[in-house]
């Protein structure tokens, strides 16, 4: 496995295609990930359920339970869990909706099992298996707001919430620049690891959950200046 990668990852994959399962399993098996399969979606909750997996990839059309619906119940379970969609819905507002649900990635078939494991790294380092001691584990605040990257946890006037890997990465990144503007393009590459069309989207959800999570501090303030980026600053 990647060597950044710290300890053994548990995948549920929910795929129904019997032959496409087995073989995500044979190959995900051979570089060293732990791999459960479910094939409906019903069953995927249910394994979910008695273990802590630490990535999901998903079908969206399941039997029993579709994969956008299987995503919000682990979200509500699980909010810091990595989930990709992996189906051949290429429609525009199917992706939207995935990333509006929740999802790390959306990946349509056919695929290559190359560009799968190239996506599931790059969300891995950016969550649970960084190597201790990261410059982006140290905590970070503002007003009454405390950031635990390393938890995922977040902090508002005493308020505790758990943050998903994206929300923790975007709001690490305000924090970052002390008030200044980051630009819309840096946090799509280091967040979401591109700034196509579709994860630009995705960003602007996100900066919608962030100003709900500040609002129990009335003097933070998430801003968006227009061909410039967004910051977070502290009202005077």
């Amino acid at each position: 496995m990647d060597n950044e990668i710290k300890g053994l990852v548990q995948i549920l994959l929910v795929e129904d295609d019997i032959n496409l399962g087995y073989l995500l399993q044979e190959n995900l098996t051979a570089k060293g990930f732990l791999v459960a399969v479910a094939r409906s979606g019903r069953l995927g909750l249910e394994l979910a359920a008695r273990t802590d997996f630490d990535m999901c990839l998903l079908d969206v059309m399941l039997p029993e339970l579709d994969g956008f619906t299987l995503a919000q119940m682990l979200r509500q379970q699980h909010p810091s869990l990595p989930i990709i969609f992996l189906t051949a819905r290429v429609q525009e507002k199917d992706k939207l909706h995935g990333f509006e649900i929740g999802a790390d990635d959306y990946v349509t078939k056919p695929f290559s099992f190359k560009e799968l494991h190239c996506r599931i790294l790059a969300i891995l380092r950016r969550v649970n298996f960084i190597a201790p001691g990261h410059e982006e584990n140290e905590n970070l605040s503002i007003g009454s707001l405390i950031l635990y990257p390393s938890q995922r946890m977040l902090s508002v006037n005493g308020l505790q919430r758990k943050l998903s890997q994206r929300e923790s990465g975007l709001l690490h990144m305000l924090l970052q620049h002390n008030g200044r503007y980051v630009n819309r393009s840096e946090i799509l590459k280091k967040v979401w690891g591109n700034d196509d069309y579709f994860t630009a989207k995705s960003m602007d959800v996100y900066i919608t959950r962030i100003r709900k999570l500040i609002k129990d501090d009335p003097t933070l303030e998430v801003e968006n200046l227009y061909g410039t980026g967004y910051r977070i600053r502290q009202m005077h």
